[in-house]
């Protein structure tokens, strides 16, 4: 789950100081997540400045997300058992970081543990989805429009045959103006052509799912949002888990030791629909885990394209927003990093669990806020790893 930063970071010290904004929340869903992660050195003293040092990013974390809908709350940071000092900034695509203070090298044969806990609470309702109140492109501000744009992992000019790809997203569309309407083409699209995938190393480029038209949840999504920018609609894509009780699984990746206890870890796009005669709303569109789909011969569909929507998990199993993909390419970073920590000489063990709150019908938060824009940012291998143990299409109900 690390990230690192660069450049400022807002100071911060323990918990205590997190006392700037209490918010009470009324009714809703709250969580517990709890995090850990143990490097095992080798033989050799390891250094904690460089980038790519698995010690660097053991003490570089991502954290979860606020927004209108979802409050999180940081109540343990510790290393190796004890409290520790760190601080908060937030990367250019606006997901919050926390870098703990310690450079000490990890001496040879030696552990290093670092422990997070959070507390999460959702206040959601699904949208009307009614393309009578929908817009059209051309009432997509412009702004949003600039700040989604189709470069990063998702132009495809540089792939193989641009040509075809802006071709068939004409066809898709159909010569259609209306936003919602357009995302329904998309959507069937999608259902009629897509196989769902599961890969447990690495995620997939852009070009490798439209290739193959297969892939796991977020490589369904991170092609659904190129089309839609492709279009001009805004989008970007959205990770995050999602409480699964009685589901216990590992995993291993070479050195890199998983295990989620009562947790899945899901991806989704997320996609601007403006309204017909100002204002718009930002739907989620849930490609592969939805309330009422079907898996056959390997495609996910839906009786009603509306439900991957209005039926998205992160209505009908409270997701929880951990990390938005907006413009920076994270897909190769990941595996920048997650050769860094397979050519070391460590092993990296990482355990997560998820829970229901204690008195989550009326709860105070305190959020933790994204306080400075970074010039730098980067992937998470962690839970990059962890969505490749996606809510399968088996897990459908």
């Amino acid at each position: 789950m690390f990230i690192w930063a660069a450049s400022i970071y807002a100071s911060m010290s323990l918990v205590p100081a997190l006392v700037a904004l209490l918010l009470a929340q009324g009714a809703g869903s709250a969580y517990a997540y709890n995090l850990s992660i143990t490097l095992a050195n080798g033989g050799a003293a390891m250094d904690c400045a460089g980038q790519y040092s698995p010690c660097y990013l053991l003490l570089n974390q991502n954290v979860f997300k606020n927004s209108s809908e979802q409050t999180a709350l940081i109540e343990l940071v510790t290393l190796n058992g004890a409290d520790v000092p760190w601080e908060l900034s937030s990367d250019p695509d606006g997901n919050p970081l926390v870098k703990i203070l310690a450079a000490d090298p990890i001496a040879p044969n030696e552990n290093s543990t670092v422990t997070m806990g959070f507390r999460i609470t959702l206040e959601r309702s699904p949208p009307d989805v009614d393309p009578a109140l929908s817009g059209t492109i051309d009432e997509v501000p412009q702004q949003l429009k600039v700040m989604h744009p189709l470069t990063g992992i998702w132009d495809p000019s540089g792939w193989g045959n641009p040509d075809e790809v802006f071709a068939i997203a004409e066809s898709i569309r159909a010569g259609e103006d209306n936003v919602l309407l357009i995302l329904r083409n998309l959507i069937l699209w999608f259902e009629e052509n897509m196989v769902y995938s599961y890969n447990n190393t690495a995620p997939q480029t852009v070009w490798e799912t439209y290739k193959t038209l297969a892939g796991d949840c977020d490589d369904q999504a991170n092609l659904f949002v190129m089309f839609c920018r492709i279009y001009g609609i805004p989008a970007y894509t959205s990770i995050g888990p999602i409480y699964m009780p009685g589901q216990e699984a590992y995993d291993s990746d070479h050195n890199l030791h998983f295990h989620t206890k009562d947790v899945g870890w899901h991806g989704w796009a997320m996609v601007y629909v403006p309204n017909r005669g100002g204002g718009g709303t930002w739907m989620p569109v849930d490609l592969t885990y939805f309330k009422g789909g079907i898996s056959r011969e390997g495609r996910i569909l839906s009786t009603d394209w509306r439900q991957h929507i209005q039926g998205a998990a992160l209505y009908w199993k409270n997701a929880v927003v951990f990390i938005e993909y907006k413009n920076y390419d994270h897909i190769s970073e990941y595996s920048r990093m997650r050769e860094a920590i397979i050519g070391s000489d460590c092993e990296w063990v990482e355990y997560h669990a998820m829970s229901l709150a204690s008195g989550s019908d009326s709860l105070g938060f305190i959020p933790l806020l994204a306080l400075v824009a970074l010039i730098a940012s980067a992937s998470t291998i962690a839970s990059t790893l962890l969505l490749r143990k996606r809510l399968r299409a088996s897990k459908l109900n």
